[in-house]
């Protein structure tokens, strides 16, 4: 059996297989250091699409990719350049999102709000029911 691996996708590739997808939307480093460590114990080979802000020059890929992925977590705090999304993003069922922001009634649209990957895992049951 061949080891599983994290196929790691940015801008402007896509990855069209069967494996289950994920995609980060401007992940901190603790986020992706915690998505990392979820990962080691998932004995599975997954996409990761991975979108950190550089301006708005990949905005057709982001909604492209959001619509492909099985699963989308999106650090709202580090998305200064696409504030403008985050209703459109937050409105996927498959969307769980990160903000320290007590302020902005996010769960109104999305009540899929995590603290850390590890609890995105738990809800998901370590995405044991995915494909």
């Amino acid at each position: 059996m061949a080891k599983p691996v994290i196929n790691l996708i940015t801008p402007p590739d896509k990855l069209y297989t069967k494996e289950l997808s994920f995609f980060l939307i401007n992940p901190n480093d603790a986020v992706k250091e915690q998505f990392n460590n979820v990962f080691k114990d998932l004995k599975r080979t997954v996409n990761l699409y991975l979108f950190e802000e550089q301006g708005t020059s990949e905005i057709a890929w982001l909604i492209d990719v959001i619509h492909h992925v099985d699963y989308v977590i999106l650090d709202i705090d580090n998305s200064e350049h696409i504030q403008w999304m985050i209703g459109y993003i937050l409105s996927f069922d498959k969307t769980y999102y990160l903000t320290r922001d007590m302020v902005w009634p996010y769960n109104v649209i999305n009540s899929n709000r995590i603290f850390e990957v590890q609890q995105f895992a738990e809800v998901e049951k370590y995405f044991a029911q995915k494909k």
